[in-house]
């Protein structure tokens, strides 16, 4: 009898791939299922302004959760994406993590990007990367 999920990590960095993985997350949870909405932000993102333009985008996945009756928590941490996630899996003892990627970086990438590369090969629980078709309205840095 498999254990049910009761905490989804979702790594979001408010691209529509992150889009997609929250509605996947919100669709697929259970009762007793927290979703977790984990944004790590990173040292350049304070020197840019990225970081206050991208909280706001909160809102709209409470609106997606909410949509679906998802308990939800929204986070925000400090770091480099990969070892942030894992990182925060570990120490909150994650059932999944959920993210999505963009593909866009080196041949070796081909399929996932560099930091869902990073948290599948380095993840100590299971993982699921959602790979959007279209990344032509995609701005974030998975």
């Amino acid at each position: 009898m498999e254990k049910p999920l009761t905490k989804i990590i979702c790594a979001v960095d408010f691209s529509a791939s992150s889009d997609a993985v929250v509605r996947y997350a919100a669709a697929m949870h259970c009762a007793n299922t927290e979703i977790v909405v984990l944004y790590v932000v990173q040292e350049e993102e304070h020197e840019n302004g990225l970081f206050s333009r991208h909280l706001h985008e909160f809102s709209r996945y409470s609106d997606m959760l909410s949509e679906n009756r998802a308990r939800a928590l929204f986070t925000v941490e400090h770091g480099e994406p990969a070892a942030t996630i894992l990182l925060y899996a570990k120490e909150h003892h994650a059932d999944m993590i959920m993210l999505g990627s963009h593909g866009t970086t080196a041949i070796g990438r081909l399929l996932v990007g560099s930091t869902a590369e990073a948290v599948l090969r380095h993840a100590t629980c299971p993982v699921v990367i959602l790979k959007t078709p279209d990344n032509n309205k995609d701005h974030g840095t998975t």
